[in-house]
């Protein structure tokens, strides 16, 4: 599991232009066996850190929405 997430990099590819590599830190490798399990584990322990917080979390499908309201006075 570890070697699974650790040493992971990403870059962007737009017609002929690559981007430079740089290295991801956090999230859920894509199209993997492991994704859509590892997804729920890391999504749904953001709900449970919110609640402390004065922040609205609403999840949907692979959707994680973050909201807050306050007032100008």
């Amino acid at each position: 599991m570890t070697s699974f997430l650790r040493s992971r990099t990403q870059s962007v590819k737009i017609f002929d232009a690559l981007s430079s590599v740089i290295a991801v830190n956090s999230g859920v490798p894509q199209g993997s066996v492991l994704g859509p399990i590892l997804f729920l584990l890391y999504v749904n322990d953001i709900v449970d850190i919110c609640s402390g917080l004065s922040v609205s979390c609403k999840l949907y499908a692979d959707n994680v929405k973050l909201y807050s309201s306050y007032s100008v006075k």
